[in-house]
Order: structure tokens, then sequence, then C-alpha cells
């Protein structure tokens, strides 16, 4: 069965960290915002907010599968990893007293406030494997006091278009959507290389203004703020989505005619190439072209013009990577075609916004020693999950 990136990280390092001898003290944030009441909570500017309840979740749905579990061809089928049946509440912690070190690693009295979450797994995980976290954890050294409230949204990935729009924007449309008269107040803390495409996004999508945008340097300084907001994640477990989800970039597309488009999004620029290398990547487009398919790049795009361009698709199709992630600004029934390496995330979102999935994995390298993810699929492969993808367009 395929393991993801991120369960090899969390596997790999988090738990074999955790058996050394080096500790981090955690506390669930649970503890930390016990107020019983949303007006106590309010008041005393420690407990959680509901935005909205428990609900269900979107069902499992089948996806079009080559090279699942060593089939020989494609099979239609429920991935292993099924989704949550009920997603939890989301809403907003308003804690005080907030240390923030670095992207998921908040601080309240020398104790990592644990939120029981992916991302805070992969952010303890980072820590603990950074030889110079304890010395900087033990010296308690002098933070930067910052007098306005936080909203504190950003964790590991923060300079990555996908990790935005699945974890750390629809936090944003949480608290400004839970708390609207906090949004002339607040800063977002964001470390100091966090691109600049990512004030376009906020601006766009929540209208942040960058003004609003707190810059620090991770490592070598602390944020101490009186309040906090931290606002929960938009899924449950591994990547079930709550309904709002879908409400919320719903909300962002377009309104616009029939989507009749069909994409491929292009890992082929320089620097995209090098960390994945795609043996095929050019027969790839080639044969993508030939059926119909326009090669985008989306970061030859701006903002406004790939939500726009990602509502007309009737098919999106590219690389395994980020970039398939646009695939929330396109419309139920889209045909979503993943060639590489993939994890529950693309699937689950496949289930939320109503969506189709092929999935091809066969000829596909996970990273090891000395080589990164790769791409090495048949050609015949290749061609197959074209005509996969485009036999549910006809």
């Amino acid at each position: 069965m395929l393991i993801t990136g991120r369960e090899l990280l969390i596997e790999s390092t988090f738990h074999a960290l955790r058996a050394a001898s080096m500790s981090i003290a955690t506390v669930p944030i649970s503890a930390l915002a016990a107020s019983p009441s949303a007006e106590a909570a309010a008041r005393e500017w420690r407990g959680f907010l509901e935005f909205r309840p428990s609900q269900e979740a979107a069902k499992a749905r089948p996806a079009h599968l080559l090279g699942e579990g060593g089939k020989p061809g494609w099979v239609y089928d429920l991935h292993w990893k099924k989704p949550r049946t009920t997603v939890d509440p989301i809403g907003c912690f308003l804690l005080r007293d907030i240390e923030v070190w670095r992207p998921g690693i908040l601080v309240q009295d020398g104790q990592v406030v644990d939120d029981a979450n992916l991302s805070t797994d992969v952010a303890l995980s980072m820590a603990r494997a950074d030889a110079g976290f304890p010395s900087r954890f033990a010296e308690r050294a002098q933070a930067r006091r910052v007098d306005r409230p936080a909203l504190i949204v950003a964790g590991p990935g923060h300079a990555i278009w996908g990790h935005w729009l699945v974890e750390f924007l629809p936090r944003v449309a949480i608290a400004s959507r839970l708390l609207p008269p906090l949004r002339e107040e607040w800063v977002i803390p964001l470390p100091h290389d966090t691109p600049v495409w990512v004030e376009d996004l906020l601006l766009a999508a929540c209208n942040v203004r960058r003004d609003a945008i707190l810059r620090y340097a991770p490592g070598q300084e602390r944020l101490l703020f009186e309040r906090a907001v931290i606002p929960t994640f938009c899924f449950s477990g591994e990547y079930t989505f709550h309904p709002y989800m879908r409400e919320f970039y719903g909300s962002l597309a377009p309104a616009s005619g029939a989507a009749r488009r069909r994409l491929c999004l292009s890992r082929g620029g320089p620097a995209l190439s090098a960390n994945r290398p795609f043996a095929q990547r050019d027969f790839f487009e080639q044969e993508a072209r030939r059926r119909g398919f326009e090669i985008i790049r989306p970061e030859e795009l701006s903002l406004a013009d790939q939500i726009v361009t990602l509502s007309q698709a009737c098919a999106l199709i590219g690389e395994y990577g980020s970039a398939l992630h646009g695939s929330v600004f396109a419309g139920p029934g889209t045909v979503i075609g993943c060639i590489g390496h993939w994890n529950a995330i693309q699937m689950r979102l496949g289930e939320a916004f109503e969506q189709q999935g092929v999935y091809l994995t066969r000829g596909c390298l996970w990273p090891a020693a000395g080589r990164p993810m790769s791409i090495d699929a048949s050609l015949e492969d290749i061609e197959s999950f074209l005509d996969r993808v485009t036999s549910l367009l006809d």
C-alpha cells in the first residue's frame, strides 16, 4: 500500500526522535481553552468558539487507479484510506500569552501547544530534528512582545501553494467569519521567507491587508502575544474535510458558463523540473495536447487568472504536487487526473467537491538516500492514463 510523503516524515522522523533522550514538553490546546461557555471564552479570552458544528463527512468515492496494490490493470475502487464518517466542529481557540517560535510551534509557559493535528505533528518532528532547537527552547531568550492580537494560521509548508489552499487559507476564512470585529486589529505572523504571492492570496481570498502581515525570523526571534486566535483546520484526521471547505471555495469561484476546458498543469519550468524528475514529461504533455488539453504553467498566471482558468475546467490533469490542489476552484464532476505520487489529500478533496479521480502511480519512485522523488512511467501507461481521463469526458 502507498505511504504518503507526509506519513514518511511523521513515521520515520517523528516516532524515531520521540524515542530519543531529547524531549519537548507539550500541552493539549483543549487544556488551555477550558472555559465553560462561549460567553466566558470571549470575555476571558480563553476558550473555544464554535463556527460550524460537527457534521457528516463526504462519503468515500471510488477512483480509477493504476498501480495500486500491485494490480496489473486499471481498477475502479476505494482507496485503502477511508475518510472519517463525521468531522469535528470548526472554530477558533482564544488563548493568552502565546509565543510563536516557528510555523506550527506555539509555546505557553515553556510547553508546546499541541492541537493533535497532522500539521502540528510535522512541526514537532521538525523541531526534534533541529539540533539547535533544544538549546533555544531551554534558554528562554527574551521574546519580542507584540501588542496587537495574533491570528495564527501558518504551519510547515508555509511557502507552498497547496498547503495554503488545503490547510492555512480556510483557517483565515473561519476566523474572519467568526470574529469580524477583530479583522482590523489582528496581525498574522509569517516567516520572513514566506513568498509574496501569499500576501496576494490573502488579500484576494480573505481581504487581508498587507500591513496585517507580521514577518519574523524563525530560529532567531520569538514573538509574544498577550492574545492569540488559533483557528482549527478545516479537516479532521487525515484530511477528511468539513463541508465548509467547499462552501468557502465556492464563494471564491467566479460565475461562468459551462466548464469545457481541458487543462494540463505543467511542472516543466527549470526550477520545478529539478526536484521531481519526470523522464517522460515531454511525451506526457505532447500526448495531452493531442487529446485537446491546454498546457498551463500556473506560476505564469496572476492569482485572479488562475482561479478563473481552473473554474472553467472539465478536466484537470498533471503531475503529483500542490498545483493539482487548485481543483478546489473547479466544479463538481470535474475529472482530476494525477500522474505520479499522490496522497490521500487529493482523493479527499475529490470527495468533498464531488470530482472524479484518475491516478497513475506505476513507475513512480519515492525519494531515498541520494535519490529524489521521480516519475518513470512507461509510455503505454501514460497513454492509458490519458485515455482513461478522456473516456470520462465523452
